[in-house]
């Protein structure tokens, strides 16, 4: 940004802040509202009214407006332009939402020339954290679960593992996490591709795994149509008998019924499911069956918004009277410790990122049911990224 742009951009700011209502702050929701990524979305507005329902609008002295914005694809071009009007024209004091990493990404040097507290409510790419002192995640660092399915691994005795994920940059990082943990507890990579996004014909993939004939085999790709013609495909050269296969989100609740029963016994490393037995949970699932119907089923794209929602409310609450003040929200948020519906959470005072549980799901069928039922716990995982990546 030129500097008469950056300096119109400024002038821009302060009137929109002097033009803001007293006693109201509003927050720009940034998701996929349409287009391949709707369920995202549709998961994400979700989560905001069961949160409004349960707390009310109201946070300290202000009433909370939320304010959306559809991004309809992947398009961080658009992500970025979406948050200078959300800032400028509709005066919004913070930002959430952000489903893809380079939607995030794109808004960095928008939300540093403005200082405006932007929430990550799913984006999971470690790095993002580090291009702005003015983002915080509510999800998890992609590098948690892969940690946790290396760790897992191990501990079942695997010393031979397979890794197949997707042909992008949070498929990567997957693959360099899990690579890095399994090989310092004395593991051995066997083969490993990387699978076009584009596809949805892994047969080649699955033969090419089948004949390497790993003990253990780690996945992660998106959700939908390429997960289940994946694990079909697995199935298909009897891969799901001959080793164990660990996902990420692929076999996330809402999804379990697109699969059939040869996903039976697949097991995933990610920071929620459904049946967990907190009172946090229950609420949190009773609301939502008495806003969507008594067959909706709750998933990782909820618990995470939900989450981000707590840590807005929490950036409101502590802002007092007078203008909203951007450095007294992220300082609110560091350190801050709460019970969420995926468990107890933290948010690291140095690096903003979440620290939280990351379960082992394993896909079993219960009274003719197809359920996530977790196996094992990690316990608040911390950040492995900063730790391999020191800055």
């Amino acid at each position: 940004m030129s500097v008469l742009k950056r300096a119109a951009f400024a002038a821009a700011i302060v009137l929109g802040a002097c033009q803001t209502l007293a006693g109201e702050i509003k927050v720009g929701v940034i998701g996929q509202f349409s287009g391949p990524y709707a369920l995202a979305g549709q998961q994400l507005r979700e989560s905001i009214d069961v949160y409004v329902a349960q707390h009310g609008t109201k946070a300290g002295n202000d009433d909370i407006t939320f304010v959306y914005k559809d991004i309809g694809g992947s398009n961080p071009a658009l992500a970025k332009s979406l948050a200078e009007q959300l800032i400028v024209k509709d005066k919004v004091s913070i930002l959430t939402g952000f489903f893809l990493s380079p939607e995030a990404a794109a808004v960095a040097p928008v939300i540093n020339e403005t200082k405006t507290p932007s929430v990550l409510s799913v984006s999971s790419a470690p790095q993002i954290l580090r291009m702005s002192p003015y983002f915080v995640r509510a999800g998890q660092n992609i590098w948690q679960p892969a940690y946790a399915q290396a760790d897992f691994a191990a501990d079942s005795g695997k010393k031979r593992a397979y890794i197949a994920v997707a042909d992008y940059a949070p498929g990567h990082e997957v693959q360099e996490a899990f690579t890095r943990r399994f090989k310092e507890k004395g593991g051995e990579i066997v083969g490993e591709d990387r699978m076009p996004l584009s596809t949805v014909d892994f047969a080649a993939f699955a033969e090419r795994i089948a004949n390497a004939n790993p003990d253990v085999v780690v996945t992660f790709l998106p959700n939908g149509a390429p997960s289940v013609s994946f694990f079909n495909a697995l199935a298909a050269r009897g891969v799901n008998k001959s080793a164990t296969v660990i996902a990420v989100a692929e076999t996330d609740d809402p999804d379990l019924h697109l699969f059939g029963p040869n996903i039976v016994g697949v097991y995933s490393a990610i920071f929620y499911t459904g049946s967990l037995d907190n009172p946090q949970n229950a609420a949190f699932k009773q609301v939502m069956k008495e806003r969507f119907g008594a067959d909706h089923r709750v998933g990782v794209n909820n618990a995470s918004p939900y989450d981000a929602v707590t840590l807005i409310y929490k950036m409101v609450e502590a802002q007092g009277k007078g203008d909203f003040d951007p450095d007294r929200a992220m300082a609110a948020i560091k350190g801050y410790e709460w019970k969420s519906p995926s468990g107890p959470k933290r948010i690291d005072p140095l690096t903003r990122e979440m620290n939280h549980n990351i379960y082992i799901r394993q896909v079993q069928e219960i009274d003719g049911k197809l359920q996530n039922v977790v196996v094992k716990t990690y316990e608040m995982v911390g950040n492995p990224w900063a730790d391999a990546h020191p800055e």
